[in-house]
Formats: C-alpha cells, sequence, structure tokens
C-alpha cells in the first residue's frame, strides 16, 4: 500500500497526517490494493473520511494523475486492445482462453446422453439431486473433452453451466436455507463448480506425470477432505506449455525483489499469478514449515497477493465477499443479539466475537490482545490469529510466527486470517468452529455438498452444524419481523 500512500499524497498534498491515515483506512477497507484500483472508487465511497467537495477534488485529482502518466502497465500482452484491466490483477484467472473460448466454438449439451429418469425430471421441473448432478456434470465434462481436446477456461465452463440450467432452470434453482447470493441466484455456480472439479480430476493424471518428469521423486500424500473443502484451484496444473524450471526462475526473481523492492508492484502481481501452481505445491506439503513457505514466498503473506491467491483458491474475492455481506447483515445480527443481551459493541471484529459469545466459544483463539513477548514463540498462537493493537493496528500470526505486521482496516483482517484457514490448509480451530462455519457460510458463501473444514469431534459428523442452523433460522425468523428477510445463505 506504500505506492498507493504515496499516489494519495500526490493527489492531495494539503491532507493532514490524521486525514490522509483516516483515507488509507477506509481504501484498504474497500479494496484498494493498486494505485490501478484508485480509479474505481467514488466520492460516495469515501464521504465519511472527508468533507464531500474534498472527495470530489481527490477523485478528480487521481484521475488527473491517470491521464497525465500513460504509461503501458508491465502486466499486459500485445492484443486488440491497450486498455488495462484491472479486474485481472484483483482476481487472477485462468490463463487466456484460445480455442475453446464461447467465442470461437459452439458447443450443444448432449441431453439424449443423459439417464431417462434425469430428462423426465428435467420436464416435470424436479430438483435434479447429488447423485443424478454428478452423473449429469460428468456426462457433459467427458463429452466436452472429446470434442474440444484441451482444458476449457473458466469462462466457457461458466458458459456450459449456464446453458444447462437455463434450459430446466427450475430444477437447479437453490431453495435450501444455505443457498448463499451470489452464488445462488438460480444454481450455474454450483453446476460450474462440479464442472471445474471434474476437470481438474480428469487433469490431474497429466499433472503428476509432468511433475514426475520434473525431477520430484517423493511420494505425494493424499490431501485431507478438509484441504480441498471449499476450493475449486486446490492442486492446479502446470499446463504442458509452461517449463517448470521457468517457474523456479521466477520465484527466485520474487525472492530478490521483495529485498530490493525494485520491482513494480503490476509486475510482481503478474509473477505471482504466474507461480501459483508452484505456490500451491509447497502450501499442499504437509511437512513444509510455515516459516519455510515465508522464506520462499514472502510475498504471498503480503495483503494484496495473499488476497489475489486466496481468489484464485476459493473462486472469489474474500475482501470483497466480506464487505459486501457485512454491509448488509452485521446491524441485523448486531440487533439480534442485543435482543439476547449480548450488546458487543460496534465494528466486524466485535460482532464475530458476538458471535462467539452467542455459541459459547472461546474468541481468543481467534482474537488476542496480549502484548507479544521477548519470546515469540511462546506467545504467539499456532492456528491463524489476529493480534489486535487498537482500532487500527492488527497483526496476523500463523504457526508461532508473525507473518504479517501492518493490517490497518479490520475487514482486511479479518479477511486475511480467514483465508490462512484455507490457503495454508488449517482446519477450524474446535474452540470456534461453529464461529468459523458461519462466518463461512453466511459471509463468505462457501457451501459444499459435503464435508466441514472443523476438526471432527466424536463420531457424528453434521453436514451443517445444528447450531449454526439454529442462528440462521433465529436470525431468519428476527429480521422477518421486521422487513422481507435477506438470510438465505
Amino acid at each position: 500500500m506504500e505506492l498507493v500512500k504515496n499516489y494519495v499524497k500526490k493527489a492531495m498534498p494539503s491532507l493532514s497526517s490524521d486525514q490522509m491515515d483516516t483515507l488509507m483506512a477506509k481504501l484498504e477497507e474497500l479494496g484498494v490494493l493498486s494505485v490501478d484500483d484508485l480509479s474505481l472508487v467514488d466520492p460516495e465511497d469515501i464521504k465519511d473520511t472527508l468533507p464531500f467537495i474534498q472527495c470530489k477534488r481527490f477523485v478528480r485529482a487521481v484521475k488527473a494523475l491517470e491521464a497525465d502518466s500513460q504509461a503501458p502497465p508491465q502486466f499486459t500482452r500485445p492484443g486488440p486492445s491497450s486498455t488495462p484491466e484491472p479486474q485481472r490483477l484483483q482476481l487472477p484467472s485462468t490463463p487466456p482462453e484460445t480455442a475453446d473460448s464461447p467465442s470461437q466454438d459452439t458447443y450443444s449439451v448432449p441431453w439424449h446422453k443423459f439417464p431417462s429418469k434425469v430428462m423426465d425430471d428435467l420436464r416435470e421441473k424436479k430438483y435434479i439431486m447429488g447423485k443424478d448432478r454428478r452423473e449429469m456434470v460428468r456426462i457433459v465434462a467427458e463429452d466436452y473433452l472429446h470434442k474440444h481436446p484441451g482444458r476449457p477456461g473458466r469462462q466457457k465452463l461458466r458458459e456450459l453451466a449456464s446453458m444447462i440450467v437455463g434450459q430446466y432452470p427450475a430444477s437447479f434453482k437453490l431453495t435450501e436455507p444455505f443457498g448463499n447470493e451470489p452464488f445462488a441466484k438460480d444454481g450455474s455456480e454450483t453446476v460450474f463448480r462440479q464442472l471445474e472439479h471434474r476437470i481438474e480430476n480428469m487433469k490431474r493424471p497429466q499433472s503428476s506425470l509432468r511433475r514426475r518428469a520434473g525431477g520430484e521423486n517423493s511420494t505425494k500424500k493424499r490431501p485431507r477432505n478438509s484441504d480441498l473443502y471449499g476450493c475449486v484451484a486446490w492442486d492446479p496444473i502446470i499446463e504442458g506449455t509452461v517449463c517448470r524450471e521457468d517457474l523456479l526462475s521466477k520465484r527466485d526473481d520474487l525472492k530478490r525483489a521483495f529485498q530490493t523492492r525494485d520491482l513494480q508492484e503490476s509486475s510482481v502481481r503478474k509473477l505471482m499469478t504466474e507461480t501459483y501452481p508452484i505456490q500451491r505445491e509447497i502450501l499442499n506439503d504437509a511437512d513444509t514449515p510455515i516459516g519455510v513457505v515465508k522464506d520462499e514466498w514472502p510475498f504471498l503473506f503480503e495483503v494484496p497477493h495473499l488476497f489475489d491467491h486466496a481468489s484464485k483458491l476459493l473462486g472469489f474475492s474474500v475482501q470483497n465477499k466480506l464487505a459486501q455481506e457485512l454491509s448488509k447483515k452485521e446491524k441485523g445480527i448486531n440487533d439480534f443479539l442485543d435482543s439476547k443481551g449480548m450488546k458487543m459493541g460496534e465494528g466486524p471484529i466485535q460482532l464475530i466475537c458476538g458471535i462467539a459469545k452467542y455459541f459459547k466459544e472461546d474468541s481468543y483463539k481467534l482474537f488476542d490482545k496480549k502484548e507479544i513477548s521477548a519470546d515469540p514463540e511462546v506467545e504467539l498462537p499456532v492456528t491463524p490469529c489476529i493480534l489486535v493493537r487498537g482500532d487500527q493496528q492488527f497483526r496476523i500470526a500463523l504457526d508461532g510466527l508473525l507473518v504479517n505486521d501492518h493490517i490497518t482496516s479490520p475487514i482486511v483482517a479479518l479477511s486475511y486470517v480467514f483465508s490462512m484457514f484455507y490457503v495454508c490448509n488449517i482446519q477450524y480451530p474446535p474452540e470456534m468452529a461453529f464461529t468459523l462455519e458461519f462466518m463461512q457460510r453466511v459471509f463468505f458463501g462457501i457451501n459444499p455438498e459435503r464435508g466441514s473444514k472443523a476438526e471432527k469431534k466424536g463420531k457424528k459428523r453434521h453436514f451443517i452444524p445444528p447450531q449454526v442452523c439454529k442462528l440462521v433460522s433465529q436470525l431468519k425468523e428476527f429480521e422477518c419481523k421486521q422487513k422481507e428477510s435477506e438470510w438465505a445463505i
């Protein structure tokens, strides 16, 4: 964020230090991670930080500076358009699609290959259950790959999912209580994820062969179900056109750049996106300590690059999703907790502490307010944890190490620590399992059809913990008394 701060100072040199700190905290909360993102900010977004006229002046100054410095971004590639696409930086995607792009070919869903029972259910507008849905996905995936060799991009898979759902919308619409927006509008996101997962499984043997050819002889351990839980790109393929040695060389370039700080931010993000497959390899190796991961990939633990990685891994922007859902649901949850005698104060962290109090869980497993001693290995927790040092000072600890000590927004801190559970394959601690599962389903919309991210307790395992279901039901009933419920998750 240092580059962003310098840019803001250049745009608004008259701001006091307090105004600058307040504005920077707000920009970070909005999801501004680079100079490019500043062009997306409107005066309304920052009206709480400065007088409104000053907000307008800030936006105008940013646009003027942008117009004065139209240098070609480092991450662009030659193409028909020279307009940069900042969204690609914020949400890393799969490599650009070529022959399988929607605009370059046509494909018809092989309805004739589906079982007759499935077709009867579709015509009768019956909901397609798990087993039949998986069979449909298998047929479509195999049929598409047979007709179009090569790996389809995510845009193409979304198009296929929309084609299937669009033909028989009533059979795919999610009406369960845990179909979270925006993924549950018509059920196409669920079909898309199943298609992507199926094709990943079909392509994975080729990836394993490439790794062995690259010189890795160690036996790969089978991942736990909790590691894969909620992920869409957990073990990505190193594409055949990509040389493994080139990726390792780029990793070394990033390590040097972290020390020298001589690489532009856009170039760092481009290299981090390109090396995502080998980042996952070291993260998915349970025997590699976090300290080693941090040494090998120091940029990964910086806010912009962790969020880029999490976006690729989970299929959506964690920070943006949390900010959106809190804006809609924070007040309703606080009002409900107040009605139960659990008034916790304002702010996202106080809200999560209130939810933990409702579940009778230990919020200190996620939030720690103790001062760091001279012996950090004794004081710091093992699971991802936010070290709270005031309203705008947050540090993140993991595995007894400080992995980030310069976060100034509570939403960024919450998004960061939640992402770490998925990025680093860590199960929810039993002391905060219900609270984290509530966050996962209500705020982040991660609703797999089976499995859990929590450590197993006892012999019986529920798909969704009854305690979480109960709280959601109570929230629905509470809000329905005042207005139409927003609690479809």
